[in-house]
């Protein structure tokens, strides 16, 4: 596939589709694009990662102490981003527990037909607004998902391959030798905490041995090589 066809193909898609999940290695943009790529004019953005002790209610909503004394009803993102029609960023979706799962279930119905009753003194009854999104991510595949929470995701993109602003943020000698020796073997994260090391006038051979670890001689090496 022609480099940067990926994040093409995702530019063209985000758009006009109400979920979609964004699967592939760590470190190469997922994040970052689910949350600015193809938003509509002031549409809001939630985003929340999950981890296995997350709650239906981060999702949801739950009461709160008030300075008063009482309790009151605070929505959680998912509700919130349902009711402005915003675009809900769920990063980590494979880390969904029991708990969240079910929420999850409701949440990601047909928006046309999807309704939920919170569990407020109201016993308010909500419903996605027009242009409700969600965008996922997971560093897995779609088959680590539970069957009923993958057929929510009908529109789903590997992504395999650094988005081209995350490699312009590198200085250019970086770029070079990302592009030469790292056939996806490290995130550009590590990459940009390498950068940000020697930036700050941390030695090479230092912060090559705690960024790549087993792999620093190499690195220092096509550093060295591109100097020449």
């Amino acid at each position: 596939m022609k480099e940067g066809h990926i994040w093409k193909l995702l530019a063209e898609v985000i758009p006009y589709t109400p979920r979609i999940l964004l699967f592939g290695i760590p470190g190469t943009g997922k994040t970052f694009q689910a949350n600015t790529l193809g938003l509509k004019e002031n549409q809001e953005v939630y985003n929340i990662t999950l981890t296995h002790d997350s709650t239906a209610a981060e999702l949801m909503g739950h009461y709160v102490a008030t300075d008063n004394g009482g309790f009151e009803w605070l929505d959680g993102v998912g509700v919130r981003a349902w009711k402005e029609g915003a675009r809900l960023v769920i990063n980590e979706i494979d880390h969904a527990g029991v708990d969240v799962m079910t929420f999850l279930h409701a949440l990601l119905d047909d928006p046309k037909f999807a309704k939920f009753t919170l569990p407020n003194k109201d016993k308010e009854t909500v419903r996605p607004k027009e242009g409700f999104q969600v965008v996922a991510t997971m560093n897995g595949v779609p088959a680590d998902l539970p069957d009923a929470l993958r057929d929510r995701f009908p529109v789903n993109l590997a992504i395999n391959e650094v988005h081209p602003s995350a490699l312009e943020s590198l200085p250019k000698k970086l770029q070079s030798v990302y592009q030469d020796y790292n056939e996806g073997n490290f995130s550009v994260r590590k990459w940009s905490a390498f950068a940000e090391l020697l930036d700050k006038g941390c030695e090479l051979s230092t912060a090559a041995s705690v960024v790549f670890t087993d792999n620093c001689a190499d690195i220092i090496d096509a550093l060295t090589d591109s100097d020449e």
